[in-house]
């Protein structure tokens, strides 16, 4: 069983009772266990034994020694685009229908490449719902924690999504019905961005006041919130407002310039916000600019430099001792939805170890998103979301680009190597 070429649906999806003779990773010290059983029970972890110990059920998954992991999570996609030449004008000229199409099959790319569970952080508004009620149900796509449109100034970063606002009572009414709609985050697009045109990436462009209403609205209603932040004013508003989560931190100064605050992420760290740096995307879109130099904003006038300090930046993120969450990006020009692992790599580059960078997008990023109890982590009662590897991804994360195995909710959706075996 295997994914095919063009991210539609696997074959079949095998429905398995044991992940049998498996070296579970511990996601506290980065050691495997033992050849190990792992119990499953409706779709979640019931016990993990020593292999051998407890005779076995028909339905069983022979993982021949290897390693296990929680399936990773993606903290920041589009699935609406679809990554082609000019993702944002095809999304403008697409049917509803197409969109919808478009949706699943990055949602199921995103499954079939080891990532279980994705945040989809900026999407239509008024398909949120029939997104919500198409994905919901189908076994072979990645879980999906909606955020619906981004809440923006009129004109501002994203506002195709129809999400903008001018005041406190129009904040409420989107909150209100997009968590009716099924989302369970809020975004807010707090500084200008690289794909709208008018506005500026280094500047503060949404209202402090009304960002803190958004914050307070949410709140009440049991919702976390996301900030988009190139510009470091921007950073320090959504601070002082009470984020959850800052996505990208670029850290602009005034005159569109990279540069790092550390005070301000000492901030960060005091006020418990993460980061979600997503600095795949930043390396595959600066490389297009300095091949081609078209700016889809004329206002980015720095955007190589803004890009490039995504990297720069991790090793402020990492001495400040800022929680950094994995997410890709996904859905920009050459930005596909199997890229987390890359951007894990990444991070080992700038500093991380393999164990660190692992947990960033899974137990931690399970944590920082509300769903710690359910994913990002290989325990009873957790969801039996995980994913098989030929050598343990706490020593070497490149062993995630290649999954052996792919189980959502205990199916194994993905099987390139190994057999199933009857006793």
């Amino acid at each position: 069983m295997t994914a095919s070429a063009d991210g539609t649906s696997p074959a079949s999806i095998a429905v398995v009772d044991v992940i049998a003779n498996v070296r579970v990773v511990d996601l506290e010290t980065g050691a495997a266990s033992d050849p190990s059983d792992v119990w499953l029970s409706g779709g979640r972890i019931e016990k993990i034994v020593g292999s051998g110990l407890i005779p076995l059920p028909d339905s069983v998954f022979d993982a021949g020694g290897r390693y296990l992991v929680p399936g990773l999570i993606d903290s920041h996609v589009h699935l609406v685009m679809n990554t082609r030449g000019d993702p944002m004008a095809d999304y403008l000229a697409s049917t509803d229908e197409e969109k919808l199409q478009q949706v699943v099959s990055n949602a199921r790319a995103a499954l079939l490449s080891g990532i279980t569970t994705v945040r989809d952080c900026g999407t239509a508004r008024h398909l949120l719902k029939a997104i919500v009620q198409t994905t919901g149900g189908l076994p072979d796509v990645a879980t999906i924690l909606h955020v619906g449109a981004p809440i923006c100034s009129p004109g501002g970063h994203g506002h195709v999504f129809g999400g903008e606002v001018s005041t406190r009572q129009e904040v409420e009414a989107l909150v209100t019905e997009q968590r009716d709609a099924g989302a369970t985050w809020v975004k807010v697009m707090v500084s200008g961005g690289g794909m709208t045109p008018g506005t500026k990436p280094g500047r503060l462009e949404f209202d402090p006041v009304l960002l803190r209403h958004t914050v307070d609205i949410a709140t009440d209603y049991g919702m976390r919130v996301a900030a988009h932040c190139h510009a470091t004013a921007a950073m320090d508003a959504s601070i002082d407002a009470g984020v959850h989560m800052i996505e990208h931190a670029s850290m602009l100064d005034a005159d569109e310039q990279p540069a790092p605050d550390r005070e301000l992420l000492r901030k960060a760290v005091d006020a418990g916000v993460s980061v979600g740096p997503t600095v795949v995307v930043a390396r595959i879109v600066a490389d297009r600019l300095r091949a081609s130099g078209d700016l889809v904003n004329p206002n980015d006038t720095n955007a190589i430099k803004r890009l490039d300090a995504r990297f720069t930046n991790l090793a402020e993120f990492f001495e400040a001792g800022v929680q950094v969450i994995g997410g890709t990006d996904a859905g920009p020009q050459h930005v596909g939805f199997d890229l987390m692992p890359v951007e894990l790599e990444i991070y080992v580059e700038a500093g991380m170890s393999p164990l660190q960078a692992l947990r960033s997008a899974t137990c931690e990023s399970a944590d920082a998103l509300g769903i710690g109890a359910d994913a990002g982590s290989l325990r009873p009662g957790a969801w039996a979301d995980a994913i098989l590897a030929d050598a343990n991804p706490a020593e070497d994360i490149s062993t995630l680009r290649s999954p052996v195995a792919v189980l959502k909710r205990g199916c194994v959706v993905v099987d390139h190597a190994l057999e199933r075996t009857a006793s």
